[in-house]
């Protein structure tokens, strides 16, 4: 009797233990759907301010921008979202977008005694001109995402994968000089006061040919007053395919939050001609633009 007591005991023992291990199973073993969205956070170490394109920025001869000044990594804010369409196949997207500023300040001033600093007290300041340079690299991404997944335990898993998408990569330059009039900003640059314009023997040599669309060009094209135009602004952007293949970890913290991390290499290129004006003009002598860099994405969700 005490021997079939102590056998149920030890059986009642065993089946409790089983239902209690298959509760916390750590991972389940039926087909797994989930999904999620939320806030994310790409980190490009790339220094967009040293891209091959851009020497111009850092040239002494031209704008003289300190180049170090566009940091690494270079941070893009967007948004992201994901779902498993399979037990190991996951599908989403992302889109993020940030921007880069960098200002250059330059100081003409008559330097009355000689001693070549600026004295306010000298009434030097009277005669002070001020030149701002503004260079703004902005970048915008976006792309699907496809991963295959390899479950560690429950809440936990780990991926391959990568991203497909666009890009777009956009350069302002603006210049102004300070203090700017009001009335100045609208100075038309040309003098075009027709949609077609008659040129006859401009250069006055007799004949009628192409030299007198260059003369006609460089002597009445321009604005008498385009002179007091106290700014300008630049501004150019080109289009590429993004790919970015990474490695992925997601970990579920709580019921409805997790975090995902990937890490990665970002690579696009704008083609040569294919950069273009503000107003979609193509710059048929513009140079390719390579980006490459890696990349490291973090994005705080919601979901399963």
């Amino acid at each position: 009797m005490r021997k079939k007591m102590t056998t149920k005991f030890f059986t009642c023992i065993l089946l409790m233990q089983a239902l209690l291990f298959s509760q916390e199973d750590y991972y389940p073993p039926e087909s797994f759907y989930g999904g999620g969205v939320g806030f994310s956070q790409m980190f490009l170490f790339q220094n967009l301010g040293e891209l091959k394109s851009f020497e111009m920025l850092g040239d002494k001869n031209s704008f003289g921008f300190d180049l170090t000044k566009f940091s690494s990594p270079f941070i893009l804010y967007g948004g992201e979202g994901f779902s498993n369409i399979t037990e190991k196949i996951r599908i989403g997207g992302f889109v993020g977008t940030n921007s880069i500023m960098r200002t250059k300040k330059t100081t003409l001033f008559l330097d009355k005694n000689g001693d070549g600093q600026l004295n306010v007290d000298n009434d030097e300041q009277a005669s002070t001109y001020t030149y701002d340079s503004q260079a703004k690299i902005s970048l915008w991404l976006s792309g699907a995402t496809i991963e295959y997944l390899f479950p560690v335990f429950r809440g936990l898993e780990l991926s391959i994968g990568s991203m497909f998408g666009l890009g777009r990569l956009n350069l302002n330059i603006a210049q102004t000089a300070v203090s700017p009039s009001w009335q100045n900003q609208f100075i038309p640059a040309f003098k075009l006061d027709s949609t077609l314009i008659e040129v006859t023997d401009e250069n006055l040599d007799g004949t009628i040919t192409d030299a007198d669309l260059s003369f006609y060009e460089e002597n009445k094209i321009f604005s008498g007053t385009s002179r007091k135009l106290t700014g300008s602004m630049t501004s150019v952007s080109g289009t590429f395919m993004n790919i970015q293949p990474f490695l992925g970890i997601k970990l579920q913290l709580l019921d409805r939050m997790g975090l995902r991390l990937t890490i990665g290499f970002n690579t696009g290129t704008i083609t040569e001609e294919q950069w273009k004006t503000e107003n979609g003009t193509p710059i048929t002598d513009s140079p390719e633009t390579v980006l490459g860099s890696m990349a490291l994405r973090a994005m705080m969700y919601f979901g399963l």
